[in-house]
């Protein structure tokens, strides 16, 4: 066997593996059987199912997506960090996912989804010189936002649909706030009317893997060339300056750019928000903390990010050649998952306490290398302003026990499918 390598400290090699049975490494498909992923998604204490994991496997568990789909498991923080970096032999782009050769991921699978083959070059699946040059458009129009401009933009838009349900004392948060909102917010910065910003942000949840992802491309491509492109006063609108890039090199590119940006984007908010949200209704501490003014606001997001992390993993990548880590072989093919949402229990960096996170923002949920998130500042401005928003309208309680709530089955999110609550209604000033 060749000699281990070391990167930032992970030991790595792509050398043979030597033929001794009792010291030959653990491949994916040796198990007989493997947790399934839905114990991770499902679980209301996923911090649990991770110290389950690094007892049983170490810090790299083989999981089940879908039977007869199966995927390594990444739960060490400076493992991830090294994958991250590209400083492991892994890919983002799916094709050479070796489970193609037993199923054909499908796009209607929640778990498989991001899986899926594809024949178009989207950011988050591309390496090296495409990646940088899909990913530089997206760069420049989020550097160029106004963050004043946003934080008007998020309070009218959260204020608006607060008074859909303000009068009534009950809502569905995720239902009626969580999920519409980073609908309203980000197509009003890309600077869309709200009919489009609805076909926008419907084609962006639609599949786009094979025969399907045409007829999605050619309606972006359609709404680029409308009116959404400019300001009234001639000016392009974010989404113009996307459809004008020089780096795209057709208007597909910039479709498949402007998918990428709203579905990942929004995916991302909600997460965070129903995760700040449902803390805020059953930790009292938390709640003290979300209700402290800005320094407060921002500790608990940072608090959300670090003990109840929005994302459990990042795009899935693809070992590209063999290697070895701990005890275990990665083949190429391998799919695995960088499990950002582990690393708040990794023993490794945690401190005694419940929560020793303060300040620190070294929580990966915004990932780390290339691709990593690029407007993470204006995530959080988003997400602390709708949470002011909502807390300075209501003070509402939750209709149910907190056991009794679900999460969406997603293995890159963890988002609550439904947050009920009851609060005392809001009174409309009589009409005079």
């Amino acid at each position: 066997m060749n000699s281990s390598t070391m990167i930032d400290g992970v030991a790595g090699t792509g050398g043979a593996v030597g033929d001794d049975p009792s010291r030959r490494p653990l491949k994916l498909e040796d198990p007989a059987t493997v947790p399934a992923v839905t114990e991770l998604t499902a679980a209301h204490d996923a911090a649990a199912v991770h110290g389950r994991l690094r007892e049983e496997w170490g810090e790299m568990a083989p999981v089940e997506l879908e039977p007869g789909a199966r995927a390594w498991l990444v739960t060490g923080y400076r493992t991830i960090v090294a994958m991250a970096r590209g400083q492991l032999p892994l890919t983002t782009a799916t094709a050479g996912w070796s489970g193609h050769e037993r199923r054909e991921a499908s796009a209607d699978s929640p778990l498989l989804r991001s899986l899926t083959r594809t024949d178009r070059p989207t950011v988050e699946r591309m390496d090296g010189r495409v990646h940088e040059r899909l990913r530089t458009p997206l760069d420049e129009v989020l550097g160029v936002i106004d963050e004043a401009e946003i934080a008007r933009t998020t309070r009218a838009r959260c204020d608006e649909l607060i008074d859909g349900f303000a009068g009534t004392g009950v809502a569905d948060l995720v239902r009626e706030y969580v999920s519409p909102m980073p609908q309203l917010t980000l197509g009003a910065f890309l600077g869309f009317d709200a009919t489009t910003a609805q076909q926008v942000f419907d084609a962006a949840t639609r599949p786009t893997a094979g025969g399907k992802s045409a007829a999605v491309v050619h309606q972006l491509s359609f709404l680029l060339n409308g009116p959404a492109a400019r300001r009234p006063d001639g000016e392009p609108t974010p989404a113009g300056m996307l459809a004008r890039h020089a780096s795209y090199e057709s208007i597909a590119e910039v479709a498949l750019g402007l998918l990428s940006l709203t579905a990942i984007a929004s995916r991302g908010l909600q997460a965070w928000l129903s995760q700040a949200l449902y803390l805020s209704l059953t930790d009292d501490a938390f709640a003290q903390r979300l209700a402290g003014g800005r320094l407060g606001i921002d500790e608990a997001l940072d608090e959300v990010l670090w003990t109840a992390s929005p994302v459990t993993t990042l795009a899935p990548r693809i070992a590209v050649e063999d290697f070895l880590h701990e005890d275990k072989l990665v083949q190429a093919g391998d799919a695995l998952l960088l499990g950002v949402g582990a690393v708040g229990s990794d023993p490794a960096i945690r401190g005694e306490g419940d929560w020793d996170g303060s300040g620190s923002r070294a929580h990966l949920t915004f990932g780390v290398g290339a691709h990593a998130c690029p407007a993470p500042h204006l995530a959080r401005l988003i997400v602390r302003t709708a949470a002011e928003t909502l807390h300075h309208r209501l003070a509402p309680k939750l209709a149910l026990r907190p056991d009794e709530l679900r999460w969406a089955p997603d293995f890159q999110f963890r988002l609550l499918e439904t947050l009920p609550v009851v609060f005392t209604p809001e009174q409309t000033a009589p009409q005079s």
